[in-house]
């Protein structure tokens, strides 16, 4: 849990500043959002991603987010989890 707080933080931030996530993967209600995250370290500027992963459904209306998963949708987020690893290693082995 402390993870998904700390996951969560982080995109509070980069949302307040205004930051686009760098890509969403999304396998029914499960979605993974991806933000690149720079950081200055010893020898200069490197990038850092992470991630979010929530449920997105919407009630009343409004859209609302839970980190809470019935078994189908912890194998959609195991699919959409699968997608962003995949598509993310991609991005890293270009650079």
């Amino acid at each position: 849990m402390i993870l998904g707080l700390t996951l969560t933080a982080f995109a509070v931030t980069a949302i307040a500043q205004n930051k686009k996530p760098d890509a969403t993967y999304s396998v029914g209600a499960s979605k993974v959002t991806v933000w690149d995250n720079e950081k200055d370290g010893k020898y200069g500027t490197y990038t850092n991603k992470n991630f979010l992963v929530e449920k997105v459904y919407k009630k009343d209306g409004k859209w609302e987010t839970s980190n809470s998963y019935n078994l189908t949708e912890l194998l959609q987020l195991k699919a959409a989890i699968d997608k962003a690893i995949n598509e993310e290693a991609v991005k890293v082995k270009e650079n």
